[in-house]
């Protein structure tokens, strides 16, 4: 049967139409003038936030820490077995037992660890262990090793990747031989594993800086520099040992240090032999990054099994403000030259546009041809690229870093805005390294992303697609939580000593109405709750962002539900919604399957005949859009007149109410 309807009740719909909201995404308004303007997708693709980048070495504890590291110079040298360890040439060369620090010197097996590892547990953190693979460590704690007691030596135990190595069919032990004169890989991983608690991560970093072993450690590795070739076996080894043991634990190698680092192992000795001249040695290729890559890959293959998960590397930026470096502490370090320097210097972890003042970007990857074509550092693009072309799938990680400031406002800035690029750029874990005794700033700047309100508040785990319209003066990074998707969390920076009015757009299929803030300036090291307001605009808000400083904006949207007779998905009932009834009137679908659901039909399928229900669907919310959930809301009904006409057209087709189809009294209308 055919549906006839006189055009007369097309009319009387058209007297109903109520303000409809567009289609799909609302359309943010526009907040008006500002110096700059951030632009937040969040209809977009989304990027996970690894939790892990929230690390940190050493002492310092700030709320919501997510990643505790045991790492440094110190742990090349560390014998688990009696908590003795090398200083190297950080400290005179000297054997001794200052990894215990605090609870005193002890022999009993693991005990410069298990405090770590037993907080980090309590904390809920990752904790991350650094695995001695320079083949020797500390064997007593008597002081200074001197050069003729370089090993081996008495002064040293030699490091074996397996017991059975040494012990044919002898499992690991978690009261190790001390009279041996060996310590074991396999063994280590062993107590850590039964050591730690069930449902706690541990990850295993492959020693520390290895192509400084030499300059930090010559009288345990010898004064001869590593090469690729020394550092690729030793990787492979010990990561086979340690993938034995615990074959589900992540293991992190590389673990170099810097620029030259990655590209040369420092000046290697095998570097010519080992990367090609055809085109292999560009100045602006990691190259050591790259033969890890291929080389791991190749063992991978062979093994049949990862042994590398983890790409790490250390990173202290070269990046200098009036010619002084950004890490310097004290005085020299808060110049407005090195300030300015700072702010700037997260830049180069992701964009090509900016050339910093540093021998890398001047000497290195400088265009020398005069034509001016400097390139950008650009780290993360370059390791990531590294890695999809030699080894897909491997994470990366930046164990070591600190871009200075840490009781300056500055220091906030650059640490903000680095956390939000390794969130945004698929850092998997970072642990900033401290250089000076107390960073009240950089902790701020932790808590801006881990715990902004003082109760847990934190950015979500889905990174936004956010940009500024002027990348020097600002910065933002948005987010919003896998477990409450109407919640958006921005972070908004002012790189500049001036204040800056933001206007800021939201591109969302959710209109957000509240909005708390957070400060931290340069008036304090604490996070400020400024008060809350009203978005009035749809989706849009100027916000004024005081000199210097990082804003954590948590916005809360409407809560938003699907209206009954939006049968296209389009955000409002209107003809279309109508036109698919009458075309399809009577047709039978099948609950199950969708088969014989109408094209255009996808939002509230009909469950048997297309039929009464659904055309009450359209006229109960007709002109009606998306809005928020208000209970008890009463909308409207058509005039007597129109519903009589609709009524005579189908007088003759009445058929059962779909259950469960919302009445009116919980409908509402824009």
């Amino acid at each position: 049967m055919r549906l006839f309807v006189p055009a007369l009740y097309f009319a009387g719909l058209a007297s109903l139409h109520l303000a409809a909201a567009p289609a799909g995404a609302l359309t943010p308004d526009d907040p008006g003038p500002a110096d700059v303007a951030f632009t937040i997708d969040a209809n977009g693709d989304t990027t996970a936030i690894s939790p892990l980048i929230y690390g940190i070495n050493g002492g310092t504890r700030f709320d919501g820490v997510t990643n505790i590291r045991m790492g440094g110079n110190r742990w090349t040298g560390y014998n688990w077995e009696t908590n003795d360890s090398n200083a190297g040439e950080d400290y005179f060369n000297s054997s001794d037992q200052f990894l215990t620090g605090a609870y005193g010197q002890t022999t009993a097996p693991g005990q410069a660890v298990l405090p770590t590892l037993q907080e980090a547990a309590n904390l809920g953190a990752t904790t991350g262990v650094t695995v001695p693979i320079a083949g020797y460590v500390s064997a007593d704690a008597d002081g200074t090793v001197t050069a003729a007691q370089t090993a081996p030596s008495s002064r040293w135990h030699q490091v074996v990747h397996r017991k059975t190595d040494i012990y044919p069919g002898a499992a690991p032990s978690l009261t190790p031989n001390l009279n041996d004169n060996y310590v074991f890989t396999d063994e280590f991983v062993h107590w850590v594993e039964n050591n730690r608690q069930n449902n706690q991560d541990v990850v295993y970093y492959l020693d520390n800086e290895p192509g400084l072993w030499d300059n930090t450690h010559p009288h345990l590795y010898g004064t001869t520099n590593p090469t690729f070739a020394d550092v690729g076996q030793r990787t492979i080894a010990s990561a086979s040992a340690i993938k034995d043991t615990a074959p589900n634990a992540k293991v992190f190698g590389g673990v170099t240090f810097g620029w030259s680092g990655m590209q040369t192992l420092h000046d290697a000795a095998d570097f010519d032999q080992q990367v090609a001249s055809d085109g292999g040695r560009q100045l602006d290729k990691l190259q050591f990054n790259r033969w890890l890559l291929k080389e791991l890959a190749a063992a991978e293959q062979q093994q049949g099994r990862v042994l590398m998960d983890v790409l790490d590397l250390h990173w202290y930026p070269e990046a200098r403000g009036g010619g002084v470096r950004i890490t310097t502490g004290g005085a020299a370090g808060t110049t407005p030259d090195v300030v300015a320097a700072r702010v700037q210097a997260p830049r180069s972890l992701w964009d090509p546009d900016y050339i910093e003042d540093s021998w890398i970007a001047n000497d290195i990857l400088r265009d020398y041809s005069g034509q001016g074509n400097h390139q950008g550092i650009e780290l993360l693009n370059r390791v990531h690229d590294d890695i999809d072309e030699l080894k897909p799938g491997t994470l990366v990680s930046v164990s070591e870093y600190n871009y200075g400031g840490g009781d300056h406002i500055s220091g906030a800035i650059a640490q903000a805005d680095v956390l939000g690029v390794f969130g945004r750029e698929n850092v998997y874990s970072a642990a900033w390294w401290p250089l000076e005794s107390s960073a009240p700033y950089v902790e701020a700047a932790f808590e801006i992303f881990t715990d902004f309100d003082g109760q847990g508040g934190a950015f979500g785990d889905l990174s936004v697609h956010a940009d500024t319209d002027d990348i020097e003066s600002s910065a933002i990074h948005a987010s919003r939580s896998s477990d409450n998707p109407n919640e958006l969390t921005l972070v908004a920076i002012n790189r500049t000593d001036a204040a800056l009015d933001a206007a800021i757009q939201i591109n969302d299929d959710q209109r957000y109405t509240a909005a708390e803030v957070f400060l931290l300036d340069g008036d304090s090291a604490t996070i400020t709750a400024t008060g809350s307001f009203t978005v009035d605009l749809l989706n849009a808000f100027l916000y004024e962002m005081p000199a210097f400083s990082v804003t954590a904006i948590r916005l809360t949207a409407e809560e938003v539900q699907a209206l009954t007779g939006d049968y296209n998905a389009s955000g409002q009932v209107e003809q279309a919604d109508l036109d698919l009834v009458l075309q399809n009137w009577g047709t039978d679908t099948d609950p199950t399957s969708g088969a014989g659901v109408p094209t255009g039909w996808t939002n509230d399928l009909p469950e048997g005949l297309i039929d009464q229900s659904e055309l009450d669907g359209v006229l109960l919310n007709w002109g009606s859009a998306s809005a928020p959930v208000i209970e008890n809301t009463i909308v409207p009904e058509p005039g007597v007149a129109l519903l009589a006409l609709v009524t005579t057209g189908v007088a003759s087709r009445r058929f059962r109410r779909t259950p469960g189809r919302p009445g009116v009294e919980n409908v509402t209308s824009a």
